[in-house]
């Protein structure tokens, strides 16, 4: 697990998976890795959904063409610059959100499926 790896205040991302020679593999390849990941997202959704009840679905395509014009704080500036939307739960006992999608936008970079820790609430 890549942990740490976009660490800031206030917010730590792991990469629970991450796929391996996909930046250079095949269109068909890629894609047929990329819905493998999303299905273990959903699967890792199911049970932090009966851990925190059920999540917000967050898309982040606003939040990446805001960036244009808005200072928007990490970790959601750097997240929706390489995820299209997350399952978002509130910790509200920890003071914490906990997002969870995968990696997939850039089809130079490997296929990661991110966990995102941040107490910082999303714009």
């Amino acid at each position: 697990m890549d942990i740490d790896r976009y660490l800031g205040p206030g917010h730590r991302t792991a990469a629970l998976v991450t796929s391996h020679g996909l930046a250079v593999a095949d269109a068909a390849v890629r894609l047929a890795e990329a819905e493998r990941i999303h299905e273990e997202k959903e699967e890792l959704a199911g049970t932090l959904t009966r851990r925190w009840g059920t999540p917000c679905h967050l898309g982040l395509q606003t939040v990446r063409l805001r960036t244009g014009t808005e200072e928007i704080p990490e970790p959601w500036a750097g997240l929706s610059l390489r995820v299209g939307d997350v399952y978002l739960w509130q910790v509200a006992e920890q003071g914490r959100w906990v997002a969870l999608g995968v990696a997939d936008l850039d089809p130079d970079d490997e296929i990661q499926l991110l966990l995102v820790v941040t107490d910082t609430d999303p714009p």
